[in-house]
């Protein structure tokens, strides 16, 4: 039986992802078969052939460098890809109709193979559900801010007391939306006054909204999950002056460290991953001056490298584990010489 390693590790990306480079290096250098795909490739730049065969699909996916057997795949790096470019001379329906075609073709395929994903696209779907992920964190023992989903105005005043007037508004959906101009905008976790309630309350009722309480921070941490190697960075400010809400606003003034972890919270973190179908997620967390932990949300598809770069967090070379079957077979040999 061919061993994991003299398989092929597929990674289903953009053109431009900086992410993905360093772990192809990474992969390449250890001499790790490895081709990269985008999805938007296909089917213009990229041919798809594959037949049943005694139970299993068997087929060649060929790109313009590459090509790699259905059979061949070790593990499925499912980064970033971007959606199906299809002829422009097709009309509207016709395109919607071959997107959907194609979806279902190289999905269905890729979702035949018997090899690891990090992650699954299905439990990334679930995991990306934020209502979904706070009640599977709470259960795993995390704790969690107080929170409320809503469309009724009344609702939100009574949060507000709750929460004694501490109170945030995120977005449930990423945070990204459309200018009328076409350009992509940033909605980033805000607070919430009595006078932005008073003044915007009817806004609410345009669609769900998610509030939570303001969780007091002394640290911020950032936690990067890569099978069962934890990886914590605090995240902490050069001008203490300049706190942000949302330090995604403020990466100018932000220095990071390596941090350690109490056992305990690092158990339910792997638990909660565990949970929720996933191999790899970067966490968010709040530690509180009175040194509780509070995890605020998880990022199945979350960003790394610049965290990397700042502590030397070795998080490329474990995913390049992962995705290589290193681990799983280091664990087999461990196992057998027991």
């Amino acid at each position: 039986m061919a061993s994991l390693l003299s398989k092929t590790v597929l990674v289903l990306t953009q053109q431009l992802d900086a992410h993905a480079d360093l772990v192809i290096a990474e992969l390449n250098r250890r001499g790790v078969s490895v081709v990269r795909f985008d999805t938007a490739d296909f089917p213009q730049r990229a041919q798809l052939s594959a037949r049943i065969e005694r139970g299993a699909w068997e087929g060649t996916l060929v790109t313009e460098n590459r090509s790699i057997a259905l059979g061949e795949i070790a593990s499925i790096w499912y980064r970033r890809p971007t959606p199906f470019e299809l002829d422009p001379a097709l009309p509207p329906s016709s395109q919607q109709f071959a997107s959907a075609e194609a979806r279902m073709a190289i999905g269905g395929l890729l979702r035949s193979t018997t090899c690891l994903w990090v992650n699954h696209p299905e439990k990334i779907v679930s995991a990306d559900y934020k209502p979904w992920q706070l009640q599977v964190a709470s259960a795993c023992g995390l704790e969690i801010p107080a929170s409320l989903v809503t469309n009724e105005p009344a609702a939100v005043f009574e949060f507000f007391e709750r929460c004694q007037g501490q109170l945030i508004y995120k977005t449930l959906s990423g945070g990204l939306i459309m200018s009328e101009s076409g350009e992509a905008v940033s909605i980033y976790t805000s607070r919430v006054t009595l006078d932005d309630l008073r003044m915007e309350i009817d806004r609410v009722r345009s669609t769900a909204c998610l509030f939570q309480e303001l969780v007091p921070k002394k640290v911020e941490l950032r936690i990067t999950i890569v099978g069962t190697h934890v990886f914590v960075a605090a995240i902490s400010y050069r001008d203490p002056e300049q706190v942000a809400l949302d330090w995604r606003t403020a990466y100018h003034n932000l220095q990071y460290h390596v941090y350690e972890l109490p056992e305990a919270i690092r158990e339910k973190c792997l638990v909660f991953l565990q949970r929720l179908g996933l191999s790899f997620a970067a966490l968010d967390m709040i530690v509180t001056p009175d040194d509780r932990y509070v995890l605020l949300e998880a990022n199945p598809c979350g960003q790394w490298a610049w965290i990397q770069n700042a502590t030397g967090l070795p998080i490329c070379e474990t995913l390049a584990d992962l995705l290589s079957c290193e681990t799983i077979e280091r664990e087999k040999m461990d196992a057998t010489t027991r």
